[in-house]
């Protein structure tokens, strides 16, 4: 009866530090992963305009990086670079920006690897004071073919189609390149093209092209503050197309381009 007590006494820490490993080894792999590459984010302010945050985001262990932009503020420049550090534990994502313009942004969030909803605050600076709700997703590369109707001096029934093709790793500035060639169907002024400089962070995409006309010279334009229709899933773009130079020099146009 003595050495059954024993025994039990014996293997009891036994079974106590096993059962504490595995909770241990549960709590290290807890974490989300998240989905490395470009991410989008949605402000929407308790008073005030939509925002969007977007950029290269990564995860290496428990901490989060990333160099994204602030598009449709008041008090970010489109084309200053914020970074952001931070922090994932369990499903709870925390992020805070470096000082933009005295402006330090702080994200708070919970979710699954792609998908995350939480609030943000501003301290600092313009936006100071500044809170509401935002939800972030990861966008999915968009390489393929947009189509849709543009409004000119080229015609009544003009349609361009951009065969884009968007680099796999960011670029050091948070961004992700976009190569891609341009046809035009019924257009008097140009036939085809190549993008010249492209790119996208977030939901947010910029393209400069150059056209080849119809009568054999050439043409500049750009699609400017374009913005995807749904980041997680992206079905459609709409932005600014301005025509630089060319024989439809002048054209001011805000197509939508569909996913083919």
């Amino acid at each position: 009866m003595k050495f059954a007590n024993l025994s039990n006494f014996v293997f009891l820490p036994l079974l106590v530090g096993t059962l504490a490993l595995a909770l241990a080894g549960c709590g290290s792999s807890s974490n989300l992963a998240l989905t490395q590459g470009n991410w989008s984010m949605t402000a929407v302010p308790s008073s005030g305009s939509t925002f969007y945050v977007g950029g290269n985001l990564t995860q290496t262990g428990s901490d989060v990086a990333g160099m994204m932009y602030v598009v449709n503020s008041s008090c970010f420049s489109s084309s200053t670079t914020v970074a952001f550090t931070g922090t994932v534990k369990g499903k709870d994502v925390t992020l805070t920006s470096a000082s933009t313009g005295g402006q330090i942004v702080t994200v708070t969030a919970s979710g699954t690897a792609s998908s995350l909803s939480g609030t943000y605050s501003v301290v600092g600076g313009c936006a100071d004071g500044d809170t509401g709700s935002i939800s972030a997703s990861a966008v999915p590369s968009i390489s393929g073919t947009w189509s849709g109707p543009i409004t000119g001096s080229g015609g009544s029934n003009v349609t361009l189609a951009l065969a884009l093709t968007e680099a796999a790793t960011a670029s050091m500035d948070g961004t992700f390149a976009i190569t891609g060639n341009l046809t035009f169907t019924n257009s008097s002024c140009s036939v085809n093209g190549t993008v010249s400089s492209a790119f996208i962070a977030g939901p947010y995409l910029l393209v400069n092209g150059s056209t080849n006309e119809t009568d054999g010279s050439t043409g500049d334009f750009s699609y400017t503050q374009v913005l995807l229709n749904n980041p997680a899933t992206p079905t459609s773009m709409k932005g600014t197309y301005d025509v630089i130079d060319g024989l439809c020099a002048g054209d001011l146009d805000t197509p939508t381009f569909t996913k083919q």
